[in-house]
């Protein structure tokens, strides 16, 4: 994890960076042993290589422990080949959900443009829901959707 996540042991946690302090605060946590880990949003301070690298280190510990993994993330670039189950949350409510190579419209194609197409057209039918109930369109600087996020499950 050290190596992982390029931390230095010499550090003083008083003189980190904001990543850096992130960085020793995951490989903490992932110290104890699990079964399952429930991951919300973990990598999104990690640098490209960091992220993909814990990624590795999450499979490797699915395929050697036995552990599941469930991470929520909004970032699908580098994720094609690394779920096995995925659930697509929209609207409060499960979309899509089963696995990889089930899910309606995602078998045989990247994960991000599909996502992309998902989210698009639940946009859509969200600003054509406030059109109909003669609702007023928020302005497009303001959040006007419900959070939407993929959960991927090994």
């Amino acid at each position: 994890l050290l190596r992982i996540l390029d931390i230095d042991e010499d550090w003083s946690m008083a003189r980190v960076s904001d990543g850096q302090r992130r960085r020793v605060q995951i490989c903490m946590g992932l110290l104890r042993p699990y079964q399952v880990l429930l991951l919300d949003e973990i990598t999104v301070d990690l640098d490209l290589v960091g992220r993909l690298d814990l990624l590795e280190f999450f499979r490797a510990e699915c395929e050697e422990r036995g552990a599941t993994v469930v991470y929520a993330t909004h970032i699908f670039d580098g994720l094609d080949g690394w779920a096995t189950h995925l659930v697509y949350v929209g609207g409060r409510r499960f979309q899509r959900a089963g696995e990889v190579g089930a899910i309606e419209g995602l078998a045989g194609r990247r994960l991000l443009p599909t996502v992309e197409k998902w989210l698009r057209e639940s946009r859509e039918e969200a600003r054509e829901e406030e059109q109909g109930s003669g609702m007023q369109m928020m302005q497009p600087s303001a959040p006007s959707f419900p959070s939407r996020h993929m959960a991927f499950f090994r």
